[in-house]
């Protein structure tokens, strides 16, 4: 470095220096922010492709929607909601908040070895993508947030589902919108089973109960309150209530038998 350079003062040099690298850090850093910007919103949707005949096919849409979880004032929330257009009708079904209550956490039960497609479509007022959390598929199958979609757009999946027999779940997964996303109520089962477990002989239909056990707050109202300060931004929090398929003070009837 020149310590004559800029008037022969012996720091000008080094000021200058820093100067230019702070210069083309603060470009590449504002570069760089426009890229990962773009790469997020820049891929564009999946496709049904002619040469994959699915197994299962189905419709699954993140919708806005009121639900009764507390007694009162309905609860505004986001969920899915869906149908099966192929295969099994049992493939998508919704859990019961209580032996009457109504059908709010969705299960979808799969095969190994089946092959699914499924239309996803976004009906929020922001982006957000499904990712199928445990399962082995291809990345463009898998949700990554850079491939998010906007308000009423649509994403196809198409993948073999090449798990053991396990319990996985689903939700979304858009940049740092997942936590709020999934504390609204977009998360559902997605319930693999095979040879393997048939062998088994375990416990079926009404003995095979999913629970989903979350943690929630709520105001006076009866809505959803999520991140009420700096703490819980950086810590998370813990929920006043607890609920069960959606519900507080869950219970179900069982028979009295192992």
């Amino acid at each position: 470095m020149d310590d004559n350079s800029d008037g022969g003062h012996p720091d000008a040099g080094r000021r200058r220096f820093l100067k230019q690298a702070g210069t083309v850090a603060l470009g590449g850093l504002l570069l760089g922010g426009r890229t990962l910007a773009s790469a997020t919103h820049a891929m564009p949707p999946a496709e049904a492709t002619a040469d994959f005949n699915p197994d299962v096919e189905m419709e699954l849409a993140a919708v806005v929607d009121e639900v009764g979880l507390l007694p009162g004032a309905p609860t505004a929330v986001w969920r899915f909601t869906g149908k099966v257009l192929r295969g099994n009708a049992d493939t998508l079904t919704f859990l019961k908040s209580s032996d009457n209550g109504p059908s709010f956490v969705p299960v979808i039960r799969t095969r190994r070895g089946q092959r699914v497609r499924i239309f996803f479509t976004n009906r929020l007022p922001e982006q957000s993508i499904v990712h199928w959390h445990g399962l082995h598929i291809v990345q463009r199958m898998d949700g990554h947030p850079m491939y998010a979609i906007g308000t009423g757009k649509r994403y196809v999946y198409e993948f073999v589902v090449d798990n053991r027999a396990g319990t996985h779940w689903f939700h979304p997964h858009p940049h740092e919108r997942t936590g709020f996303q999934v504390y609204r109520g977009l998360a559902g089962f997605l319930l693999v089973s095979d040879d393997e477990e048939d062998a088994l002989k375990l416990p079926r239909g009404t003995f095979d109960l999913p629970l989903v056990i979350q943690d929630r707050t709520f105001d006076s109202r009866n809505q959803l309150v999520y991140l009420q300060n700096m703490m819980e931004r950086m810590m998370g929090f813990t929920g006043e209530r607890v609920l069960v398929n959606a519900a507080p003070d869950y219970t179900k009837q069982v028979e009295r038998r192992a």
